[in-house]
């Protein structure tokens, strides 16, 4: 656990089609619609381990798309070392069985380097294995693109879930990974209550987020013992609108009970709006929209500094993703201007992976901020030494939430996840803090305790 997972995973995959081909995982391509099941059946009766009757036993499945991997865009069938690594994060953190887990990658095609951030040449290299086509995409009713292939009757995740439940029984885990946000919402919506499922991108990214603020909660106030009683008296300001923060924001105001008064969001074009009646305003999908302000606000609503000082949040989140550093000297000002208190230390998270696309390093937090701020970022950041005291910075990864909620949901044969699990994982994370995490100025434990970290969650 020295090495950052999440920085080795942005590597591997970006150069997953490049390396030495591993019989661990199972493609399923568009091109297998109508055989999906034989698939799968296939992959089982080669890597799964059997029952006493001789049958594969899977107990959970990773799929993505490679639609959306990590920071990085569309990488295509480039994309299985996600469902790979992140099985083998429930082995490691979870204690799940790895001969009873499956990666599957859905392979609808990929688009061109355009749609990757390092514009690597992908679909079309010579040893790319996938699909050698774009992916057919159509406009939502939501008016986003979307793939074709996951909608509409005899779609392919309906294939796929279906072949699995019939396979595996309906006590088989099927999380979502990877997916863009357009699809990730819808489909997380139309199987969430039919399948033993859920999305990772945005339930366990929500999971962890809170469990972070919990922590910086408890960093303020050790003392404190309501945890989700102080919760509702910060003030938020989500700087970016994709699964991450969307969750996170939902969670808060379903599970959390922070009144909507409380909540802020921004997208490329500045705090989300929307008119009384509802048909103007500046989200992009449903989703931005449920969380829009009422009108316009009286000060300018695109420039950060301005947002910062007008609304005054105590927590600022940031999962922009392709904005990085946009944190700046000025807004950590503005952030410290706003206090209510001079002694009060606003909190703030950088969550955009990897580190080279976070919102604002640990060094400049602390360093701007005279160790006033509490950080927290999405991937592991050194420490900082200021003012003679040394900041641990806590890696807020859903690698505290997901392995523990899905060892949970096997061991106990559950029928689907509700919404309620995960801030009550997020209390897990925040209460399994102790006296060293809480020294080092640290929001989430120490790495070294992921596993004890993963059994509170479970149980």
């Amino acid at each position: 656990w020295r090495v950052d997972h999440r920085q080795e995973s942005c590597r591997i995959c970006q150069k997953f089609g490049l390396m030495p081909q591993y019989p661990r995982g199972c493609y399923v391509s568009i091109a297998d619609r109508g055989n999906i099941k034989a698939v799968l059946q296939d992959y089982a009766e080669a890597h799964l381990a059997r029952d006493a009757d001789r049958q594969p036993i899977c107990d959970c499945i990773v799929f993505s798309d490679g639609g959306r991997i990590l920071g990085l865009g569309d990488l295509g069938a480039w994309g299985m070392g996600i469902p790979i690594g992140k099985l083998d994060l429930y082995t490691v953190c979870g204690g799940v069985n790895p001969h009873r887990t499956m990666p599957v990658l859905i392979d609808a095609g990929c688009q061109d380097k355009d749609k990757n951030t390092a514009k690597l040449t992908i679909r079309d290299h010579s040893l790319y294995t996938g699909e050698k086509q774009e992916r057919v995409m159509k406009v939502s009713h939501n008016s986003t693109l979307v793939n074709v292939a996951y909608y509409g009757k005899n779609n392919m995740i309906d294939e796929f879930m279906g072949a699995a439940r019939d396979l595996f029984g309906p006590h088989c885990l099927l999380q979502f990974e990877d997916f863009t946000s357009n699809d990730a919402f819808l489909l997380l919506e139309e199987y969430r209550n039919k399948y033993l499922c859920y999305n990772d991108d945005i339930q366990g990214t929500a999971g962890v987020t809170v469990a972070g603020i919990l922590g910086a909660i408890k960093l303020k106030n050790p003392a404190e013992t309501d945890l989700i009683g102080a919760l509702k008296k910060e003030t938020f300001l989500f700087h970016g609108a994709g699964a991450a923060n969307i969750g996170t924001i939902s969670l808060l105001r379903d599970e959390g009970g922070v009144p909507m008064s409380r909540l802020h969001i921004t997208n490329s074009r500045g705090i989300i709006w929307k008119s009384a009646d509802g048909t103007e305003g500046s989200w992009r999908n449903d989703q931005q929209k449920e969380f829009a302000c009422v009108g316009q606000l009286d000060f300018d609503m695109k420039d950060l500094v301005s947002i910062i000082t007008n609304l005054q949040p105590s927590c600022v989140i940031g999962a922009v993703g392709v904005v990085p550093n946009c944190f700046t000297k000025e807004v950590i000002e503005a952030v410290l201007a706003a206090r209510q208190h001079e002694a009060e230390r606003p909190i703030v998270f950088a969550l955009s992976n990897p580190r080279t696309q976070a919102e604002i390093t640990a060094k400049d937090a602390y360093t701007w901020s005279q160790g006033e701020i509490i950080y927290g970022s999405g991937t592991q950041f050194e420490t900082v030494e200021i003012n003679g005291r040394t900041h641990y910075p806590g890696q807020v990864n859903n690698v505290y939430i997901f392995p523990g909620m899905s060892f949970g949901a096997i061991c106990c044969k559950a029928k689907y996840i509700p919404e309620r699990f995960f801030m009550v994982a997020a209390e897990a994370v925040a209460n399994s803090l102790d006296d060293a995490d809480l020294e080092a100025d640290r929001v989430v434990p120490h790495r070294d305790r992921l596993r004890e970290v993963g059994l509170n969650v479970a149980t």
